[in-house]
């Protein structure tokens, strides 16, 4: 069991790694407008976050930090996004704009991945609340939790290392839901692009390519946090329900927490391809 948790802990960094490694089209090349410029210029910064992410991960698994590494790993690719989207080149003196219509940040939000990530975050919040439950519920006058096994066999689990991580996870997540949020609404009352004129379709499309891409990357934070909790908890499952313990009382809730894992990297490559298969201005993956 936990050479398959350690499997699928490490499937959506292979993706990654792939995606790095994967070729580019042969005779692209480089746009000339404002419109392909830009879309470059995130693209490239989309790739960087995801490089920086992917060797802090690495670096942190070595040293067996497996939920930081999953933190971590979201942070990175969430910034190199957000640099990449709120570093777009700006008109420069006194700008004009008419607008009919007024852009709303609600209309720019895809709607197409709202399904998985509220799936990601509820599961999230059951997950960090049962650990913060059970915590508080077993925990000793010493400020541990001890699990006696036979033969003089005792686990002890810090409670303050356990809320430590759950105060980090949440902040990660909350902070960069409030990050993402402000991107969007940038991204979405900016000035059109400066140099060559860009059509209102053209523009519209890429706000909300851009849009996307931050939700995309947002999403990316909370699966790779639920994946590295997960797995931390199997783990810990598994070490209970296993010789000499043979606790059989928490196999059901280790195969639930097995479950989590499976789909949390698998929601975690979804949203990694799709984030670097955004369409680019002609209609071609980036």
């Amino acid at each position: 069991m936990v050479l398959t948790i350690n499997f699928l802990l490490a499937a959506p960094f292979v993706v990654g790694l792939l995606v790095l490694l994967r070729p580019r089209r042969r005779g692209e090349a480089p746009p000339a407008d404002a419109l392909g410029a830009y879309h470059l210029h995130a693209s490239r910064w989309r790739t960087r976050g995801l490089a920086a992410g992917l060797a802090a991960a690495s670096c942190l698994m070595f040293e067996m930090s497996a939920l930081l590494a999953g933190t971590v790993f979201g942070v990175c690719v969430l910034t190199g996004v957000l640099i990449g989207e709120l570093r777009a080149p700006r008109p420069e003196g006194t700008v004009r704009a008419a607008m009919l219509t007024p852009r709303h940040v609600r209309d720019y939000l895809p709607r197409r991945h709202s399904l998985l990530l509220g799936a990601l975050v509820l599961a999230l919040t059951v997950l960090l609340t049962v650990v913060i439950t059970v915590t508080r519920s077993t925990v000793g006058p010493d400020s541990f939790i001890h699990a006696a096994c036979p033969g003089d066999v005792d686990f002890v689990f810090s409670q303050r290392e356990i809320l430590s991580a759950v105060l980090g996870v949440v902040v990660c997540v909350v902070g960069g839901a409030g990050v993402c949020l402000f991107a969007v609404r940038r991204i979405v009352t900016r000035p059109a692009l400066p140099g060559s004129p860009v059509p209102d379709a053209a523009d519209h499309a890429l706000r909300a390519a851009s849009a996307e891409a931050v939700t995309l990357v947002w999403g990316c934070l909370v699966a790779s946090s639920l994946l590295a909790s997960a797995a931390i908890a199997s783990i810990y499952l598994e070490s209970l329900t296993s010789a000499p313990c043979n606790n059989h009382g928490l196999v059901a809730p280790s195969i639930l927490v097995y479950l989590v894992v499976a789909g949390s990297a698998a929601g975690l490559i979804y949203l990694l391809v799709h984030l670097t298969r955004l369409p680019g201005p002609s209609g071609a993956p980036a």
